[in-house]
């Protein structure tokens, strides 16, 4: 087979194509031993013979072709593994990521349907003026400006909320203590 190495490097499609009927079986049967998988190795096979006529260029021809069409292959395998490696890992990286991203999404939920329950039992106003402070951040100033009630009163109905909050064990102590989600 070195005297078709000359005519493959050169372009001849004739001997690439002897080449491919002559050694086609042996590098199929290669990737199927090594796979277990008719597909992939149908699909190797042809990847090893289009990467022998990309790189013709760099055959020796003081090698078999043989030698150098099954080095092709064996590197072709590993690239595959590598890859199948790489997408395993990716795919679990990102299952892992969607199921955190479920778990805090859900939490979120039960927190928001939580408050929501809690913040039922107060006074329509001292509701208001709390989610106006406390998850949305106003200051008591603007809420009195936004409302019509005086600073004092606005202190008043905060006080009033915490204090009838405080047995809610499910309120987040940030929202207690005045720290503002933003």
């Amino acid at each position: 087979m070195l005297n078709y190495i000359h005519h493959i490097k050169e372009g001849d499609h004739v001997s690439f194509e002897i080449v491919f009927t002559l050694c086609h079986k042996k590098v199929y049967a290669y990737f199927l031993k090594k796979t277990a998988s008719e597909d992939v190795a149908q699909e190797l096979t042809q990847l090893a013979f289009i990467k022998l006529w990309n790189f013709k260029h760099t055959l020796s021809e003081e090698h078999e072709l043989d030698l150098q069409l099954f080095r092709i292959a064996k590197t072709t395998l590993l690239d595959y593994f590598k890859k199948l490696s790489n997408d395993e890992r990716n795919l679990k990286l990102y299952y892992h990521n969607l199921s955190e991203e479920a778990v805090d999404q859900n939490q979120k939920f039960e927190t928001n349907q939580q408050l929501e329950v809690a913040l039922s039992v107060l006074p329509p106003t001292r509701k208001k003026v709390f989610i106006l402070s406390r998850l949305q951040g106003y200051s008591y100033k603007e809420i009195s400006e936004q409302l019509s009630i005086s600073p004092r009163t606005v202190e008043k109905h905060i006080s009033l909320a915490i204090k009838q909050l405080d047995g809610y064990a499910y309120i987040p102590m940030f929202l207690l203590l005045g720290e503002h989600l933003r």
